[in-house]
């Protein structure tokens, strides 16, 4: 797995026997690096997702539902390009909020994903 581990106490991902549930992912490298700029952050947070759903056996064609968390809601065009080229259609049903994010994090991304193919 790619992405970096959580310091605080909580799992990036739980599993019940058919839904996979993602803590946030944000845009930081394994390395601690974090990306430079929203489009940048969201493509690496959605990278990150990724790779933690491979560990259940799952790919994004299996997400179901995803929040979306802004520091800014200015950037709401800028980060649906990266994330509509993420996702194929249908896409994941979606909420998008602006919260207060930490120093330097301008986006987060949780997600819902299905062991069972969803149509």
């Amino acid at each position: 797995m790619n992405t970096p581990k959580p310091s605080p106490p909580y799992s990036k991902t739980r599993e019940t026997d058919s839904l996979v549930f993602t803590a946030g992912h944000i845009g930081r490298s394994a390395e601690g690096q974090m990306s430079r700029g929203l489009h940048a952050q969201t493509t690496l947070a959605l990278q990150n997702l990724e790779d933690s759903l491979q560990r259940h056996g799952l790919t994004r064609a299996d997400v179901v539902r995803t929040t979306v968390y802004l520091a800014d809601m200015a950037h709401w065009e800028e980060m649906n390009e990266p994330y509509r080229a993420f996702f194929d259609e249908p896409f994941p049903a979606r909420s998008t909020i602006s919260v207060g994010l930490p120093a330097d994090v301008l986006i987060e991304i949780d997600a819902i994903a299905s062991k069972a193919a969803v149509q």
